[in-house]
């Protein structure tokens, strides 16, 4: 399954709403990925996706944890943070952990926040890392290309939880239970509000604007749209073939063919 939308509408009706971003490039991506992505199989799990996207990164596929305090959001840094960020992953202000005593990558610096949902911590790259195929324990920075950010995210919203519900955050979601489907992605509940607020816009905007298709249906889309190609092509063939008769300049070997 996956949810399909027509991309420009939805981000154009989205702002309407008034949503907000500085990275449409990256949310448009987004959405056409989760057009084909089986693990998204309801306009909520996509909504869900979204407005903890919007809350941790703006939707950029690109942003680390604290990028403004070192210059322009999103722009990636040159070999690391400045300072002032590093800084910051030493504290622990904000109820937030020392991302020192999570583990250190091979250049002696923290796994701090990366990507679409800024995934922190050492166990995490590693576990999120194995599940999509990619060693992020040992590259950190593979977390920037576009394509793993965003399956680290789907992958952590599908992941069922340590916290003895056995849930992931998507089943959260579809118990009505948003304060926790909040919390299994950021214990200490920050931005709750905001993240609720984005997920109930983006439902009222998707439900106006998506499809819900099943793998079956994509097989049928795909099969018939090949069949138009087809057909276009044996149009096409027809009408050249009459006016290469017409003009006398048909090959020999359509000589013998009659329409």
């Amino acid at each position: 399954m996956g949810v399909q939308v027509n991309v420009d509408k939805t981000v154009s009706d989205y702002y309407k709403k008034g949503g907000t971003t500085k990275f449409e490039n990256f949310l448009k991506k987004i959405l056409t990925w989760a057009g084909d992505d089986d693990r998204i199989n309801k306009i909520e799990h996509l909504a869900y996706l979204l407005a903890t996207g919007k809350v941790e990164s703006d939707y950029s596929l690109e942003r680390w944890e604290s990028d403004y305090v070192c210059g322009q959001a999103g722009v990636k840094y040159k070999e690391k943070p400045c300072e002032k960020a590093l800084n910051y992953y030493k504290s622990d202000e904000g109820n937030k952990a020392n991302y020192y005593t999570l583990g250190v990558d091979n250049r002696g610096l923290p796994y701090f926040g990366r990507g679409l949902i800024q995934l922190t911590g050492k166990a995490n790259y590693k576990k999120y890392g194995d599940k999509i195929g990619v060693n992020l324990e040992d590259d950190p920075e593979k977390v920037f290309l576009p394509q793993n950010s965003y399956n680290i995210a789907v992958s952590y919203l599908t992941d069922k939880g340590e916290d003895g519900t056995k849930k992931s955050t998507f089943e959260r979601v579809d118990s009505g239970d948003l304060t926790s489907a909040r919390k299994s992605v950021n214990s200490g509940l920050r931005d709750l509000s905001k993240v609720n607020e984005e997920y109930k816009k983006w439902v009222d905007v998707l439900k106006n604007n998506s499809e819900v298709v099943s793998a079956g249906n994509k097989r049928v889309k795909r099969i018939v749209g090949v069949g138009v190609v087809l057909a276009t092509i044996g149009i096409t063939g027809i009408v050249v073939y009459l006016i290469l008769k017409k003009t006398g300049k048909l090959p020999n070997f359509l000589k013998k063919v009659n329409l």
